[in-house]
């Protein structure tokens, strides 16, 4: 509220609430933080109560929260006796002041008014209490309005995208411009601050289309901006994957002088996401010419982002340009050889490495990692295998992962004991088999259907203090159904898996399915569906009851197709398990095409 107001609006004050303002004036300032805008309402009343001491107190807090709010950058504190000087009376608050002992005479304050001096006190003449015309209250507090409404426009911006308001920056903008016109400062600077503000809140908060959508409502408001307008919205283009803009965005900020190491990596991901080749040669070429010097840091990961997507000219092009002398360190060789490596092509991995070891610089265990990667890839394993055992001389300690691809690619061909022998390697070292390294392994048996091997290897791992997860037990399961195998069988791996923590799901129960079909046990699978919330605790989803239903029509056996639909109807009214229409009416035609008589009894199980 404006203290003229409020004087105004305010009844005259009894002595005795007087002395409880005083009190609670006191109390307030004695707080770490004082409110400025309660402490100056506060004191703007008390004056009227025509009590000396009442004004004496109110000037000699003022003069506290001034000093201390000028100190710490605080203008509230400065609007408050701005404000007050206002109201009262200049004059008539500083003849009172100046009549009090010499001794409690408050410092002159940093505003330039004349609150007295000890050579005026010597003398005993009556020190002036004109103000410098700089100092006028209302010049010093139309200056210091000013620059709060700017700033508080820019913080309530902010906290407007804190608070998830991002979709209505462009109401906001408006409106912040609305109450800033009466502002001193050009309107054009304002709308950039006010931009600005908003920008840097968006990329905080990752609400990129949010600031795209303001720029785009203020574009013909700001003029050229600045560079850390054009900055941001680069950024912004880029993470929203808004492509088509970044162009416009780059030429805005280069025209305002030398992009950054980050404004360079951007630029990077438009033109790797386009695969354009000439477009980045371009603005390699324009750089160079400008005196424009990226460092090493960002030239590795403008490598990664050629690496991510796969874009070998692109990552040899910035390898090889003059925009960057910071000589290739050992990760700018591994992110090539990456790129590379995402290629398919291990041999020119090969070929990398080779020419870093030319540099000086020595492989280090992510070279080795992405060479038996690349190798694994191109299915190259005898590649692989030589990679290893390079891995193993080099004097360098192989980690899980090492283990872990490696062992990867003796499975993938066909090469089980070998991976079992490498298990049991990496056993007698202290880099221990870690759940992936268990988990490649089972998969590899149960993929050829070796069921007895998945579940050795599952016996090792409990023993090893490893806890197997549900994937892996639904993995085992899944090797029952790479071959046939009896319902027994399978009946007889369910349990042993669920003694050692299997906790069936309705994935667990559509494996048993797939598994049964196998074999053509489609009582078996009835029976297991059926007793499955007593038996297993799972109740069985529609989509499982369908998978069978489908599986018996497939196999020719019209009747235990109907038989699987009957079950279905019946789970479904006693579980409460809701049959959406369209699936019936798929599952009925379905069971219907096999006679007469199966459509006979889907109408009485329907």
């Amino acid at each position: 509220k404006c203290p003229r107001r409020l004087v105004k609006r305010s009844p005259r004050i009894h002595p005795n609430q007087t002395v409880q303002g005083l009190d609670i004036l006191r109390k307030s300032i004695a707080m770490p933080h004082p409110l400025p805008v309660f402490v100056s309402s506060l004191i703007c009343v008390l004056p009227m109560a025509s009590s000396r001491e009442a004004s004496a107190e109110a000037l000699s807090v003022e003069y506290s929260l001034l000093d201390s709010g000028l100190r710490e950058g605080l203008l509230e504190a400065a609007y408050t006796v701005t404000a007050l000087l206002a109201v009262i009376g200049a004059r008539e608050i500083f003849l009172r002041c100046r009549r009090r002992p010499a001794s409690r005479a408050p410092p002159r304050d940093k505003l330039g008014y004349a609150c007295g001096s000890q050579a005026g006190a010597e003398t005993g003449k009556e020190p002036s209490t004109e103000l410098p015309s700089s100092a006028h209250p209302r010049r010093v507090s139309e200056r210091v309005n000013s620059e709060r409404a700017r700033k508080s426009e820019t913080d309530m911006l902010a906290a407007a995208v804190r608070s998830g308001r991002a979709a209505e920056l462009p109401e906001l903008l408006d409106a912040a411009r609305a109450r800033s016109a009466s502002c001193d400062q050009p309107q054009r600077d304002i709308e950039i601050g006010h931009l600005l503000s908003a920008l840097r809140s968006c990329a905080a908060r990752h609400c990129f289309r949010e600031a795209l959508r303001a720029y785009d409502h203020v574009a013909n408001r700001i003029g050229g901006g600045n560079a850390a307008i054009w900055s941001l919205l680069l950024y912004s283009a880029v993470e929203a994957s808004d492509f088509k803009r970044c162009e416009a965005f780059w030429l805005r900020l280069c025209s305002l002088g030398l992009p950054s190491g980050q404004d360079f990596v951007n630029i990077v991901r438009c033109y790797a996401h386009w695969h354009d080749t000439k477009g980045l040669a371009a603005v390699l070429s324009k750089l160079r010419t400008s005196g424009f010097q990226l460092d090493g840091v960002n030239r590795n990961r403008a490598l990664a982002v050629c690496a991510k997507s796969c874009d070998l000219s692109m990552a040899e092009m910035l390898v090889n340009d003059r925009v960057c002398e910071v000589p290739m360190d050992t990760i700018s060789y591994n992110t090539l050889m990456m790129t590379v490596s995402h290629c398919g092509e291990p041999e020119r991995c090969r070929e990398i490495c080779d020419q870093m070891q030319r540099a000086g610089l020595e492989p280090s265990e992510m070279t080795f990692g992405i060479l038996l990667d690349a190798c694994i890839s191109a299915r190259d394993f005898e590649g692989a295998e030589r990679t290893f055992e390079e891995l193993r001389r080099s004097g360098l300690k192989p980690n899980v992962v090492h283990f872990t691809t490696y062992m990867k690619g003796l499975a993938c061909s066909g090469q089980l004991h070998k991976a079992t022998c490498v298990l049991e390697e990496m056993l007698q070292t202290d880099t221990k088999p870690d759940l992936v390294t268990y988990s490649t392994l089972v998969k590899a048996h149960s993929d050829l259907g070796c069921v007895q091997g998945a579940m050795k290897v599952l016996e090792r791992m409990l023993s090893h203090g490893v806890i197997p997860d549900a994937v892996m037990f639904n993995i085992i399961l899944s090797g029952c159904s790479a071959k046939a195998m009896e319902a027994s069988q399978v009946s007889h791996v369910l349990q042993w898996l669920m003694r050692r923590g299997l906790q069936p799901t309705a994935t667990t129960l559509s494996i048993l399915v797939k598994a049964f079909a196998k074999t053509c046990s489609w009582v078996a699978a009835i029976d297991l569906l059926d007793s499955a919330p007593s038996r297993l605790g799972v109740w069985p989803e529609v989509r499982v009851y369908s998978q069978l239903v489908q599986a018996c029509a497939k196999a020719g056996d019209g009747v235990m197709a109907c038989r699987a639909y009957g079950a279905m109807a019946l789970a479904s009214r006693r579980d409460g398990m809701a049959v959406d229409e369209s699936t019936r009416q798929r599952l009925f035609r379905l069971c219907s095409s096999f006679g007469p008589d199966i459509a006979a009894q889907l109408e009485r199980w329907s």
